[in-house]
């Protein structure tokens, strides 16, 4: 897919290292979850979850790690990339239904677009969000029923974002269980922890899997799922916990650009 120009109009300091950038792109029609191919030329082309999309602009959420990330840090108000999609397979719900977000470090962005969405169709929603530290935190303050937790204790529960999860589980009356979903995305650790403390309590559960990406829409074959032969830029990136929890690597290891198994 050949990529469209974009341009981009704010930029805002989310968190430590994290900047969102709102880009001019009409017609992106997006879904929670899915994501676009960021292209800057004379560098590469990544995969960003899209964080925000209001038909006329739409929000990515970037944590600063290594070149291209950097480059990115370096636009200013008014420059261009390139852009393609939106890719993959998104989250999906009922009107009405209770949501729970949980998101890790950067995962948080996707599940920020999911509630404001999901809002729209009268859910309820909440989010959870976890870090490393308070500074590490992506959208605090954003939405009213919010509950934090931080690997240091700078700030909400002192512990992982997990334990957080099992506890509002634990609140909810069977028939409540049933009319509710728990959304993930974040480090693979925690979305494997998530999922199966949803499936411990009967709850349903969409998790989002990352795997290295180079074209977005299934032809190089770099993020296929071992055994299954899933591509996660198009079976994927939300999975149900059920199926994600079947997957032999999930949770376990994934693969770097050269192939190289990586273990968690």
């Amino acid at each position: 897919m050949k990529p469209q120009v974009a341009t981009l109009l704010k930029v805002k300091t989310e968190a430590e290292n994290v900047l969102s950038f709102k880009f001019k792109y009409p017609g992106l029609k997006s879904q929670p979850g899915q994501f676009v191919m960021i292209w800057l030329p004379g560098i590469d082309q990544k995969p960003f979850s899209i964080a925000g999309d209001d038909g006329k602009t739409f929000t990515v959420a970037v944590f600063k790690i290594k070149t291209f990330t950097a480059a990115l840090f370096n636009l200013k108000v008014g420059d261009k990339v390139g852009v393609a999609g939106p890719f993959g397979k998104p989250y999906t719900w009922k009107p009405r239904q209770y949501v729970i977000a949980v998101g890790g470090g950067y995962g948080s962005a996707p599940l920020a677009n999911l509630i404001q969405q999901a809002q729209l169709d009268k859910c309820s929603c909440e989010l959870l969000i976890g870090a490393r530290t308070s500074k590490l935190l992506l959208y605090p303050k954003r939405f009213p029923k919010t509950f934090i937790a931080t690997d240091d204790g700078s700030l909400g529960h002192h512990g992982y974002v997990t334990q957080v999860l099992e506890r509002r589980l634990q609140a909810l009356s069977s028939a409540q269980r049933c009319k509710t979903t728990v959304y993930v995305c974040g480090p693979e650790v925690m979305e494997y922890a998530a999922a199966t403390i949803a499936q411990r309590y009967h709850v349903a559960c969409q998790i989002s899997l990352e795997r290295y990406m180079k074209c977005g829409f299934g032809v190089c074959g770099q993020c296929c799922i071992d055994d299954t032969g899933e591509r996660m830029c198009v079976e994927g990136p939300v999975l149900s916990g059920e199926r994600a929890l079947k997957l032999a690597e999930f949770g376990k290891y994934h693969r770097d650009k050269s192939g190289k198994i990586i273990h968690y």
